[in-house]
C-alpha cells in the first residue's frame, strides 16, 4: 500500500478538521481513531463558540479565537452540502450575567477594555428584556451578540464524512501504539492491526504525559494533564432560554431541539469521566440560581468530558521540535470545538511547507522546554 501524504492521529474535532482541511489540498490522507468519531470529550462538549467570554483578557487566545469563530459559517456551510449533516449552527449571543455587585463592576470594566468587541452592558430591565426567566437578584449583564454554538459530535462528523468525499480514509476501531521513526524522521504510525506509512503524523490527541513517552520515546513528552468537565441535558417546557447565558464557571446553551446543557465543572488531574452526584448537584443549584423557573425542569442525563489542558491554557500547535515528519495539533482544553476550523488552517500551511504565521506564535509547541526528541 501506497504511504499517505498524511496520517491524522485522532477522531475528534480538531482531527477531523485537520483531516478535511488537508483533504481539500488533494493530499492523500488516512485519518485513525482508536474508538470512533467523536468518541472521546469531542462527543460531550457544550460546542460554545464564545472567545470573548472564555478569554480572561486579550491576549493570542480571544484573537486566535475570534478569527476562528468568523470561518464556521461558510465552514458549515460546505460541510452540510459535502456530508449531508447539519452542525446545527446557533448565533444567538451570549450574556454573561452579574450575580453581585461586584461582578457587575467587573463585567462593566472588560465591556471598557474591549471596546471593539461589540460588547454591551445591560442593566437589570435590559437583562431581563433578553432574558426574562434570568433571576430577580441579578446585577445586569454583559451582552456579546456574535457568540454561538454548534453540536460539537455532529460538527465531528460532518468533518468526518467530508474529508472521506474528498478521497480521505477513515479508519475507526484502530488504535494507535506509537511512531515509527527512522532516526530523526517519522515515517508513520504502528497501529494495533499493523503499520501505517506516511510522510507527515499530525497528532491531535489529548495524550497525557505518560502516553506521550510510549509514543516517543523517553526523552519526549507533552505538557498535558486532563480536566475534568461534568456537562448535564434539561428539558424545560417551555424552553427557558434564548441566549447562552453565563456566570462564573458556569453556562447554559439553548439547543435547537429545545433542550439545555448546564456546563460545566473543571477538575483537575482526574481521569474518570463518570458524572457524579457531586458535579450534577453543583450544577443543578448554579442553574436555578440563575433561572429559578428551572426548579421544574426535567432531567435529561448528565455525562463528563476529559478536557486535554496545558499550563498556559494554549493549545500545542507546529512542529515537534527534533522529529521531522511530526506535528502537533493538541491540548486545546476548553477551546477545541471553537478552534477547530483555524487549527485545521495552521496545520495543513505546515503540511504544505508555509510554516507557522505569526499570529500563532504563542502555541508554538517549543514554548515547552519538556517538549523535545
Amino acid at each position: 500500500m501506497r504511504a499517505a501524504d498524511v496520517i491524522v492521529v485522532g477522531g475528534g474535532v480538531i482531527g477531523c478538521a485537520v483531516a478535511y482541511a488537508i483533504a481539500r489540498e488533494r493530499l492523500s490522507v488516512v485519518l485513525l481513531e482508536g474508538e470512533d468519531v467523536a468518541s472521546g470529550v469531542s462527543g460531550v462538549a457544550a460546542g460554545m463558540l464564545a472567545p470573548v467570554s472564555e478569554a480572561a483578557s486579550p491576549g493570542p487566545l480571544l484573537r486566535l479565537g475570534l478569527a476562528s469563530l468568523a470561518l464556521f459559517p461558510d465552514l458549515v456551510a460546505e460541510l452540510r452540502e459535502r456530508s449531508g449533516i447539519d452542525p446545527e449552527l446557533e448565533r444567538p449571543g451570549s450574556l454573561r450575567v452579574a450575580a453581585s455587585d461586584g461582578e457587575a463592576r467587573a463585567l462593566r470594566e472588560r465591556d471598557r477594555a474591549l471596546p471593539s468587541f461589540d460588547l454591551e452592558w445591560l442593566d437589570v430591565a435590559a437583562a431581563r428584556q433578553i432574558e426574562p426567566s434570568l433571576a430577580p437578584g441579578i446585577r445586569g449583564a454583559l451582552f456579546c451578540p456574535h457568540e454561538s454554538h454548534v453540536r460539537s459530535p455532529l460538527l465531528a462528523r460532518a468533518l468526518a464524512v467530508a474529508a472521506t468525499t474528498l478521497g480521505a480514509e477513515l479508519r475507526v476501531g484502530v488504535p494507535v501504539r506509537g511512531l515509527v521513526r527512522d532516526g530523526s524522521r517519522v515515517c508513520g504510525v504502528e497501529t494495533a492491526a499493523g503499520l501505517v506509512e506516511g510522510a507527515t503524523v499530525v497528532l491531535c490527541t489529548g495524550l497525557a504525559a505518560g502516553q506521550a513517552r510510549a509514543w516517543l520515546g523517553e526523552a519526549g513528552t507533552l505538557p498535558i494533564a486532563p480536566v475534568r468537565g461534568q456537562i448535564l441535558s434539561l428539558a424545560p417546557r417551555p424552553p427557558a432560554l434564548r441566549t447562552i447565558v453565563r456566570s462564573g464557571s458556569t453556562y447554559l446553551v439553548p439547543r435547537r431541539d429545545g433542550s439545555l446543557l448546564v456546563g460545566a465543572t473543571e477538575e483537575r488531574a482526574v481521569f474518570d469521566r463518570r458524572a457524579t452526584a457531586a458535579g450534577v448537584a453543583q450544577l443543578l443549584g448554579e442553574a436555578i440560581r440563575l433561572v429559578p423557573g428551572l426548579d421544574d425542569a426535567g432531567f435529561a442525563g448528565a455525562w463528563a468530558g476529559l478536557r486535554p489542558a496545558t499550563p498556559d491554557q494554549l493549545p500545542l500547535v507546529g512542529p515537534y521540535p527534533g522529529l521531522d515528519g511530526l506535528v502537533l495539533a493538541a491540548g486545546h482544553h476548553r477551546s477545541g470545538v471553537l478552534l477547530a476550523p483555524l487549527t485545521a488552517q495552521l496545520v495543513t500551511g505546515l503540511v504544505l511547507g508555509k510554516g507557522l504565521p505569526e499570529e500563532a506564535a504563542p502555541l508554538r509547541p517549543e514554548r515547552f522546554a519538556e517538549v523535545r526528541a
